[in-house]
């Protein structure tokens, strides 16, 4: 069967989280410490997706949360379920009961379906973002301001009455059409020989899941899926670098080597505008956008390591048309030009002051 996408999406109805149990699920993923952490990323845990229905009328059993949860894990963060709008991605997960407790998951796939199915559970996530090309949203999910809605896949599904399931032949006999998604959501009843067997709101039971990737949003449609917690920082994000008595270990040139970025400049690296091309590691020295202290654009798709327009069309650091690769490859070519030069090989000053011209050149180079 063809599979679906869904995204979880919903306005946010929920109000009955408290502090204590903010604490104690967060408990569950470990976060990196201050001296654990990459400094150009941001770590949170959060409430992924929960066993039950959630406010898009999907329901979710245990048994299937449990058969998917090898899929959750290196899938891709986003921005509102826009996928071309990566900003991080989930790095671990966890399984916990609805007071916060950690579950075993070896535990779990032993245990036989319907034991599962009648469990409340929660599937909770560490996820990071790349906190150094998105700081302003960092902060923002730091301070709150945003929760997080699972993406998945589904194969196939049920509907759901009440307490009790059907699958979608068994719907379509007492004439439930199953292609019409309007019918989630509304009171429905399941009548047997002329008796009432089932009453209440009809839900899709969601068959074959795959996790696909999560994003952060205003309005989740899991009301539980709020961030519970981002790993502190001891000095308000900044990344100190301290070069103290390290001078009698290095040439003081290495030391005036490391070239700091003015903050009068800064990248706008989330223009929706911008072509996203395929890449395998996209190069720490492309900026999409540099403005000037005002907010005026003076460089866009720029190589800051050249000061010049960049040449890769994926801005990949693999790529043989980035400047950084073509500088290497005229460099080695003009020096192995040089060294397989038999009258130059006894010129040695003149070779050097070659090489020197050389290097000038390439550094220079555009095209």
């Amino acid at each position: 069967m063809q599979k679906h996408k869904f995204y979880l999406t919903a306005n946010l109805q929920f109000n009955e989280e408290t502090e204590e149990l903010r604490k104690e699920v967060a408990s569950v993923i470990k976060l990196p410490t201050v001296g654990e952490k990459q400094p150009d990323l941001q770590y949170f845990s959060a409430i992924f997706v929960s066993s039950g229905e959630n406010l898009n009328h999907a329901y979710f059993l245990g048994s299937e949360l449990v058969a998917a949860s090898d899929s959750i894990i290196s899938k891709a963060l986003d921005v509102e379920h826009d996928e071309k709008d990566i900003i991080g991605h989930i790095f671990s997960k966890e399984f916990t009961d609805k007071e916060g407790n950690k579950l075993d998951l070896e535990s779990l796939v032993a245990t036989e379906t319907a034991s599962l199915d009648a469990e409340d559970m929660h599937i909770q996530i560490g996820a990071i973002v790349y906190k150094n090309r998105f700081p302003e949203l960092a902060k923002e999910i730091a301070n709150d301001k945003w929760k997080v809605s699972m993406e998945c896949y589904f194969t196939d599904f049920d509907i759901k009455v009440g307490d009790l399931i059907l699958s979608k032949d068994e719907a379509q006999v007492v004439g439930v059409s199953v292609v019409d998604d309007g019918i989630f959501g509304k009171k429905g009843k399941v009548i047997k020989d002329g008796k009432e067997i089932a009453t209440g709101t009809v839900a899709r039971v969601l068959r074959g899941i795959c996790f696909s990737g999560c994003g952060i949003v205003k309005n989740p449609a899991n009301p539980p899926s709020v961030i519970l917690e981002t790993a502190s920082d001891s000095e308000e994000d900044i990344i100190v670098f301290d070069v103290t008595d390290k001078k009698q270990n290095r040439n003081d040139a290495t030391i005036d080597a490391i070239n700091v970025t003015s903050k009068e400049v800064r990248g706008n690296e989330r223009d929706k505008d911008i072509a996203h091309g395929p890449s395998i590691g996209t190069c720490v020295s492309y900026k999409r956008r540099i403005e000037d202290k005002e907010g005026n654009i003076i460089h866009e798709n720029w190589c800051s390591a050249y000061d010049h327009v960049c040449t890769s069309s994926s801005r990949d650091v693999s790529d043989k048309g980035c400047l950084i690769n073509k500088v290497k490859l005229t460099a080695n070519s003009y020096l192995f030009t040089l060294l397989n030069n038999n009258d130059l090989k006894n010129k040695t000053a003149d070779l050097l002051d070659n090489l020197q011209s050389i290097l000038n050149k390439a550094k220079n180079f555009v095209d």
